[in-house]
């Protein structure tokens, strides 16, 4: 009774537990990303070299004269931060909106794994129990593995079977007992799966739509600069260049977010395939044992 108690206590946290971890996992990469992006203000500024005006035959300037470099107080610096800075409001938004999607994506990550290695640990501990027809530890261990649970669900309908009385049609109530086992098992079986299957739809998301989202960063971001050629009259690459790097910059963090979110995904989902087999496995092997056991007797 007291392990029973103590298995609902510890059930009851693991939702909260999940939470806070993902919590602080966010707020370890926030400062984490915060601090590269202080790093990167002192190496970003590179000086310009001078291009030498020399007029061509038909008179036209060529691109390097058009970005000839300009006197030192009006350089303008390139570096992450200073692009992020010098954005439109709306693709710094894009920008975090991006960033957040990307610490989110390796939470999660660092959460399945530790979710599924004891997920897999706690299974091999049961079945290996199991196959060894060790009762006491199978008592011991149910609560902590998907299969122990799911034998747990078995046992009750077993139990139940034997506290009535036979009747004549036995071949009948046998087949209905291990029905009523598969059943249930398979009902624990979905919802542990479901547990294990949680924030996969996040990554889904995040792996479809980042590079949607900075893609939209990128267009209104060269709309920008378009709109600053017609306001300052000037088609010089030294106008339209900061509006397309900061543009670009949001493309760039769309798919730092979404390829990762992508592999992540698909590994997982390979996992949670391989549980779907053992689960389903053990299924089987539950009830053919049950079926032995009934046609022995006992």
């Amino acid at each position: 009774m007291q392990t029973h108690t103590f298995t609902l206590f510890a059930s009851r946290w693991h939702g909260r537990l999940r939470a806070i971890s993902l919590c602080l996992l966010l707020a370890a990469g926030g400062l984490s990303a915060s601090w590269v992006w202080a790093q990167t203000e002192d190496s970003t500024a590179q000086p310009q070299a001078e291009l030498e005006v020399q007029g061509t035959q038909s008179g036209v300037q060529t691109i390097a004269q058009e970005i000839a470099v300009q006197p030192s107080d009006d350089a303008v610096s390139f570096g992450v931060r200073d692009m992020f800075e010098q954005a439109d409001p709306l693709v710094k938004a894009v920008m975090l909106l991006l960033v957040f999607c990307s610490l989110l994506t390796w939470a999660v990550l660092f959460e399945k794994i530790f979710v599924f290695t004891r997920a897999r640990r706690g299974n091999q501990q049961f079945l290996k129990a199991f196959r060894a027809g060790q009762l006491d530890v199978l008592a011991d261990t149910a609560d902590n593995s998907a299969m122990g649970r799911m034998w747990q669900v078995g046992q009750a309908e077993l139990k139940h079977f034997k506290s009535l009385p036979a009747q004549t049609t036995e071949t009948d109530r046998v087949n209905r007992l291990l029905q009523r086992m598969a059943l249930t098992a398979g009902i624990v079986q979905e919802r542990d799966l479901a547990r294990m299957g949680s924030m996969m739809g996040v990554l889904a998301t995040i792996g479809a739509t980042a590079p949607f989202i900075g893609l939209f960063g990128t267009v209104w971001g060269i709309l920008n600069s378009f709109a600053s050629i017609a306001t300052l009259k000037s088609a010089s690459l030294a106008v339209v260049a900061p509006g397309i790097a900061e543009a670009l910059l949001a493309t760039a963090l769309g798919l730092f977010a979404a390829i990762p979110a992508v592999m992540i995904f698909n590994k997982f989902a390979r996992d949670i395939n391989g549980f779907v087999g053992a689960l389903d496995n053990f299924s089987a092997e539950m009830i053919a044992s049950t079926s032995r056991q009934l046609d022995e007797g006992r």
